[in-house]
């Protein structure tokens, strides 16, 4: 399960909340919120209705191996694989975010990521994207 999605500013925790506390409660938890659940954030309707953000502690990232439990809750590819601004806007340039209020265009650009990161990478394996299960209020009650 997952915990409430922490902002992690330069692999610091920034909130909402004390992280400090809630880590030492749950250990070093990945967080998530899906954008419809208006928590923490963003906090009006956004224009990507099948959003979700991930939290990833510095902290609780493995050193090596799979993960195992409360210190090493995720691993990840180090140097990371990545497409850029630069590589997704194309020719495009600024031109690509265009008509950001538009689901339909906004699931076009993620696409359009998707796409790009599966050529860049054709060796990185295709992994679902994980369900946020984040519970409100199982977790800070």
């Amino acid at each position: 399960s997952f915990g409430v999605r922490f902002a992690c500013d330069s692999q610091l925790c920034t909130g909402p909340g004390n992280c400090t506390k809630e880590y030492g409660r749950y250990g070093y938890f990945v967080g998530c919120n899906s954008f419809d659940s208006l928590y923490p954030y963003p906090d009006v309707p956004s224009y990507y209705p099948d959003g979700i953000w991930y939290s990833l502690p510095g902290v609780g990232a493995c050193t090596e191996g799979l993960p195992t439990g409360t210190s090493c809750t995720y691993s990840h590819s180090w140097p990371p694989e990545e497409v850029t601004l630069e590589e997704l806007q194309g020719e495009a340039g600024a031109g690509f975010w265009a008509d950001g209020e538009d689901p339909i265009a906004n699931m076009r650009k993620v696409n359009v990521s998707a796409a790009m990161f599966a050529t860049k990478y054709p060796e990185s394996p295709h992994l679902p994207t994980p369900a946020c299960d984040f519970d409100f209020k199982k977790f800070w009650y």
